[in-house]
Formats: C-alpha cells, sequence, structure tokens
C-alpha cells in the first residue's frame, strides 16, 4: 500500500488525481541533515491546503495560483503536525515552497538532538476537513529509515531508531 501511495507521489499526482480528486493523501519527509540540524518537508494538495487554512483562519490563500503563504502554512501545520525527538517538541521554521501542478512542497528547517532514540509524530492535518485523509510520513536519522502511515483512526506514531 504504501509503495503504491509512493508512486503517486513520483508520478506528480496528475495521473491519480483530476481536477476534483478523489484520493486524500500527503507526504511527510523528515530527516536529520546535520547534526542538530534536521530538514522537513511536507508535499499536500494545494486546494485542500488552501481549505484547511479558510477554515482555521478565515483567511483565502492562492496556493494553486503560487502562493506560498508561508506564515499562514506553518500556523495551521503548527497546530497539526507535532514532532518530538526524544520526548523533546520539535520547532519548525519554513524555508521554501515549491509548487508542482496541483501541489505544492513546504520545507522547513528545524533544531533537533544529535542522536534519535525516539520520534514521535502526530500528523492530522486536513483531516478535520476530508475523513479519509491519509499521511504517509518518512524519517531518517541515525542511519535508519522508517516509514509511515497515518490516518483518521490513528493520527500519532512513536517510533524506536
Amino acid at each position: 500500500m504504501i509503495g503504491l501511495l509512493w508512486l503517486y507521489f513520483l508520478l506528480g499526482w496528475s495521473a491519480v488525481a483530476g481536477p476534483e480528486h478523489a484520493v486524500y493523501v500527503s507526504v511527510v519527509e523528515f530527516k536529520q541533515t546535520t547534526g542538530q540540524e534536521a530538514e522537513l518537508a511536507v508535499k499536500v494538495f494545494a486546494d485542500d491546503l488552501e481549505d484547511a487554512i479558510y477554515h482555521a483562519s478565515g483567511e483565502r490563500y492562492d496556493l494553486r495560483g503560487g502562493e506560498c503563504a508561508g506564515r499562514a502554512v506553518t500556523a495551521y501545520l503548527q497546530d497539526h503536525l507535532q514532532i518530538k525527538v526524544n520526548g523533546s517538541p520539535v520547532t519548525y521554521t519554513f524555508v521554501s515552497c515549491e509548487h508542482n501542478d496541483m501541489s505544492v512542497w513546504y520545507t522547513f528547517s528545524c533544531q533537533v538532538p544529535a542522536a534519535w532514540q525516539t520520534v514521535q509524530i502526530r500528523a492530522d492535518y486536513l483531516m478535520e476537513l476530508f475523513p479519509t485523509q491519509t499521511n504517509v510520513v518518512s524519517i531518517a536519522a541515525s542511519g535508519s529509515k522508517k516509514m509511515l502511515r497515518l490516518s483518521r483512526a490513528a493520527p500519532d506514531a512513536r517510533l524506536e531508531l
């Protein structure tokens, strides 16, 4: 199942979803880059994220039209995407966004402990609007890579690395 979802993302989602897509899935990549730094990347359908931000804040952004809305996206995700490394909350800072057809990759920088023993993640973003939303998570650190599939029924996970 996860392999099939990754195929959707590699194809850019365009072959999987039409203008009114019926697939509610996103990707989270959380990887240690050097020592106490990590990169968090989130790929979502732009229209879904527009709707979620509007639902949460009452503000409209044109993510499909090329707008990044870094502050609004960061504020929304900080409420719906929480990560802890070794029990300590991870804060993240907006770095960039890249528009791809109907989706957007958001990249954030994070400060983390140098050695990771455990990672806890809660990724319930978009689930308040889309009950079938699935968030596929890839975590890479300390020479280990793990993948998770989070859903409305199970939006949390804890990994030992």
